[in-house]
């Protein structure tokens, strides 16, 4: 190609030459043609022959030495760029060999070193490759034994909520045999209505950076009912990407649960024949006289009031088996102000008076899906019934441990309120089911009740206690799956306390701590109202492995600091107290290295609690991530948990509770040691040096 070029090159210059040639031919021929021949003359034609001959020479010659150049130079640049077409498609083994002795030559060299390293390279990440897979495909294995045991069904669905995996006890309890249902909507498999609810919850959730975790029931057409946890599933860029369904059959119990249910259905009939038999005595006893009749008396009357125990057991029997055969939702703890702002969104165009005054409402016992498809039912009855449009009001109340949702509408009212309890509620995939028995199946209560300017209707819910209010809101479900760390199979390091500060950090275990108190000033009477820890091991977070626990102060919560961690005092008042928090947390810490972001006032709180526990403090070592941030990222502007978190892109979720600071401290920390070997600090000793270096460099760059 290159020589091609060349030749085109040199073809305007002969042309020229050739040109030049018989232009000065013309010119001969005129000059002779005008003037007389002479011997000037015809040295004048002899020299310009001779000059033209010469340019032809020197183009003839010129060319063939650029075209032996060309030839020379370009060879070797052509054998070179084949060379480098096979390595880089072909085969990186392939070498180029080109003997030139000059420049091109070590090129050719340089190039063949530089395949070398490259095939070394690829050796090498083909071995990982090659690893890498061995290991996933290793924990493959070990995950579809783990879903192919568990007694949970499990289904994994796409962003588009489409089944992607489901385990073998999923395909079971959904009745789908050998199916594998993979592609299938969930919309198909479960009810629609209730799964679109639950789904619209959960994103809702996702996009507010809070807990992405619902838990669900599912009635089926064929008279299961089901219940478990609906979750998200993060991407690689913390974005959506799928579902995470657990779920088990509550009409499906074990063998010592049907055999208790059997026998509490047959003790009635069992119990009656005693009765009988009873009853026979006394009519036998009645019949022979020749007692004494202060005897008879005394013995009928013992016998009579036996019976009536009896009897009365046998109803109290004869209900509990009712009642385990009877179709009450299983509740769930839920904000009743949210489940009233719910049913609103789905019925549009309803003129309302929300009377919510941010009255702190404790949390109600409830099945969500159903309880907001009663408040809808409701609403439309209400807006139907009503001959003129008026302003619905609505408000919350607080009545003898329940919590009271009162609809109240003027002018009026052709609705017969007889006729509300037998209203149908059709959702999509499910059985339709009466306005008032959905209303017992929660456990709650309808009212309806005629005035003289209106309609007013009262549904009443049972209060949740405080206490499981404040685990439910932070802590895992329970039966909540874990996302299974494998590395886990992997023999664990087993460092001695002893031999802690010499360890490798990379094989200590942390616990990652965090409180929130009633104020900050300790010392003068502040107390822990939350207290939270994180475990980490082969560096990473178990998110399952975690201390959680709300706090009872004995004292009221400023209004200043539930600000910030928004724990009422309604909430913390069955909670248990630092004493007896104390040595749970203890136990649960073991011999693992603490963690804490300002560990100083972390660990302060554990010397109060120490010391009101009448137990010794906890001396486990503790890094800070406050100092190693300091040490790090010296010369940087802002070391508070926020802005660490914000530098290395970490989201907080749950900003100022105990286990949502604890959790993001845990992800910092991560971070940090791994930045630490760039510095020299490799085990828990230079570690802590390096934290108390910094600690003492702070402490004098304060005071200027």
């Amino acid at each position: 190609m290159i020589a091609s070029t060349l030749s085109l090159a040199l073809l305007p210059l002969l042309i020229a030459m050739t040109g030049l040639f018989f232009v000065i031919s013309e010119y001969v021929a005129e000059f002779q043609r005008l003037q007389p021949t002479s011997p000037l003359h015809d040295q004048f034609i002899s020299a310009v022959i001779q000059i033209t001959f010469l340019l032809a020479l020197s183009g003839v010659i010129i060319t063939i030495l650029v075209w032996r150049m060309a030839d020379h130079f370009l060879k070797p640049i052509l054998q070179i760029r084949r060379g480098a077409e096979i390595v880089s498609r072909i085969n990186l083994d392939h070498r180029i060999e080109i003997n030139t002795g000059d420049e091109l030559e070590d090129l050719a060299l340089e190039f063949n070193l530089m395949a070398g390293n490259l095939g070394k390279a690829y050796n090498v990440l083909e071995e990982r490759v090659t690893e890498a897979t061995r290991t996933v495909q290793e924990e493959r294995n070990r995950l579809a034994t783990v879903l192919r045991t568990m007694v949970d069904g499990v289904i994994v669905a796409n962003e588009a909520v489409e089944t992607i995996l489901m385990n073998p006890r999923a395909r079971v309890i959904l009745g789908l045999g050998y199916t594998s249902g993979i592609g299938t909507p969930l919309a198909r498999i479960f009810p629609g209505d209730r799964l679109n609810f639950h789904i619209k919850r959960v994103r809702q959730r996702w996009e507010q950076r809070r807990e992405s975790v619902e838990e669900v029931i599912f009635p089926l057409q064929d008279g299961k009912l089901l219940r478990g946890s609906l979750s998200v599933i993060p991407g690689p860029e913390t974005e959506l990407s799928g579902f995470l369904l657990v779920f088990r059959d509550l009409n499906s119990s074990g063998d010592e649960e049907r055999t208790f249910e059997e026998t509490l259905r047959e003790m009635p009939q069992l119990l009656r024949g005693p009765l009988a038999a009873s009853r026979s005595l006394v009519e036998t006893l009645r019949r022979h006289r020749e007692m004494p009749a202060e005897k008879q008396i005394a013995f009928l009357t013992a016998v009579d009031e036996e019976m009536n125990r009896l009897n009365i057991r046998v109803t109290a029997i004869d209900e509990a088996a009712t009642a385990a055969r009877g179709s009450r939702w299983p509740s769930i703890v839920s904000d009743a102000r949210n489940l009233i702002r719910e049913a609103l969104l789905l019925v549009p165009g309803v003129p309302i008076a929300f009377e919510d005054d941010e009255t702190p409402i404790p949390p109600v016992l409830v099945e969500p899906f159903s309880w907001v498809a009663s408040l809808c039912c409701v609403l439309e009855w209400l807006m139907r019934s009503s001959t003129e449009r008026h302003t619905l009001n609505i408000e919350l109340q607080i009545e003898d441990g329940t919590v009271v949702t009162t609809f109240q509408i003027k002018g009026s009212f052709n609705g017969d309120p007889a006729e509300l309890e037998s209203r149908m509620i059709s959702p999509v995939g499910e059985q339709p089911v009466a306005l008032g028995d959905a209303v017992r199946r929660n456990r709650g209560e309808l009212w309806t009740r005629t005035t003289e300017d209106g309609m007013e209707v009262r549904l009443a819910l049972m209060q949740a206690s405080a206490a499981s209010e404040g685990g439910q809101a932070d802590r895992l479900l329970d039966g909540e799956p874990e996302f299974y760390d494998f590395d886990l199979f992997l023999p664990r390091p087993v460092v001695e306390r002893v031999d802690q500060l010499q360890a490798d950090l990379a094989d200590l275990e942390y616990v990652v701590f965090d409180t929130e108190t009633t104020g900050m000033r300790l010392s003068d009477g502040d107390k822990v109202v939350s207290i939270s820890a994180v475990r980490i091991r082969r560096g990473r977070i178990q998110n399952a492995d975690i201390f959680h626990t709300l706090v009872n102060p004995g004292r009221p919560i400023p209004a200043e600091s539930i600000v910030f961690h928004h724990i009422e005092d309604h909430m913390v008042v069955d909670a248990p107290t630092i004493s007896q928090v104390y040595p749970q947390f203890v136990e649960f810490v073991g011999d693992s290295v603490l963690v804490a972001h300002n560990a100083a006032f972390d660990k302060k709180c554990l010397e109060l609690a120490a010391a009101e526990s009448g137990l010794p403090l906890v001396n486990n070592p503790i890094l800070d991530t406050l100092l190693l941030s300091f040490g790090i990222h010296e010369g940087t502007e802002g070391h508070s948990l926020d802005a660490i978190a914000e530098r290395m892109g970490v989201v907080i979720e749950g900003r100022h509770t105990s286990l949502g600071d604890a959790r993001a401290t845990a992800q910092v920390f991560l971070g940090l040691i791994s930045l630490l070997p760039g510095r020299g600090v490799h085990t828990l000793a230079e570690a802590k040096a390096f934290c108390d270096r910094h600690l003492l460099l702070r402490w004098q760059s304060s005071r200027f």
